[in-house]
């Protein structure tokens, strides 16, 4: 299925939402506007160069991929596309109102054989939740800034495999690669790839002489731990965006974490920021047995 993405309506947004329920990925032509393109594969390139060094000793070591540090930090280009208007609703839809980022990467994949396990889940270990049934605990939007070849490392899926029970089936065998059972997305620029992270998917081999440049954006709930990819180093720059705040994980006072709702929205009034503060200089100062912790 192909959308252009600045002719949602709410009918293509839930068809959207069909796909992502039943096959456990999206394609997302042009998720990127050609002008947005440019601005992130120019930002990429530039913190590509800034880091040449690093990623040079990894490649000497036998790295087959390297993640450029700190991509938050880069560029703003970075930043927009964490809520970018085209996509925060489908978030919303297919996560839910406590969205938060979870973490991220700016990836290069040198030529040779695949650095991820063969068909795989990423949270088939996870402890306390039941996967099959369970479509919105971590989800990956994988955003490609330019065109890949179909040998270039592409993700590929076996679409409803989401609803497996962990561990449940081992597909591997020497031949599914070409099997019908598996679908390959051949990306172009400007197109992003949103995955439930349990689908059983992988990045092909890349048997082209190019390197495979991609951004990886997850995303999970506020009240879940986040990596420290997942927030700029400057979050007093959000001061006035609630919706930033949420998604970068920064805490509101008098607002309990598994609270946040991006359709709950606002910003912590006089009073609860002084009460906050209050209860806090109150829990150092005074004995626990006087001061009983919130719950």
């Amino acid at each position: 299925m192909t959308i252009a993405m600045d002719k949602y309506s709410a009918d293509d947004l839930l068809d959207l939402k069909l796909q992502f329920d039943t096959q456990g990925f999206v394609h997302l032509p042009g998720l990127l506007s050609p002008g947005m393109t440019q601005r992130v594969r120019d930002a990429f390139e530039e913190a590509h160069v800034r880091h040449a060094g690093q990623v040079e000793r990894q490649r000497r070591d036998g790295a087959s991929f390297v993640d450029l540090p700190g991509i938050l930090d880069a560029d703003p280009v970075f930043i927009d596309l964490v809520d970018l208007p085209q996509l925060l609703p489908l978030l919303r839809l297919t996560i839910g109102e406590d969205l938060a980022l979870n973490e991220t990467s700016a990836r290069l994949f040198f030529p040779g054989p695949t650095f991820t396990s063969p068909f795989h889940s990423d949270v088939a270990r996870v402890l306390g939740v039941d996967h099959a049934h369970t479509s919105n605990l971590l989800v990956k939007l994988h955003i490609f800034f330019e065109d890949l070849a179909p040998e270039q490392g592409c993700l590929a899926f076996i679409p409803g495999s989401h609803r497996f029970p962990p561990l449940h089936v081992n597909p591997h065998r020497p031949t599914l690669a070409r099997s019908s059972a598996v679908t390959r997305v051949v990306p172009r620029a400007g197109d992003g790839v949103l995955f439930n992270t349990h689908v059983l998917h992988m990045a092909e081999d890349n048997r082209t002489e190019h390197v495979r440049k991609s951004l990886i954006y997850s995303y999970a709930h506020f009240w879940m731990k986040a990596h420290a990819s997942a927030a700029p180093s400057d979050l007093a720059q959000f001061a006035d965006s609630p919706c930033r705040q949420q998604l970068f994980g920064v805490d509101l006072p008098g607002v309990s974490h598994f609270s946040r709702r991006l359709d709950r929205l606002e910003s912590a009034s006089v009073k609860t920021r002084l009460q906050d503060i209050g209860e806090r200089i109150a829990h150092r100062v005074l004995p626990l047995k006087r001061v009983p912790p919130r719950a």
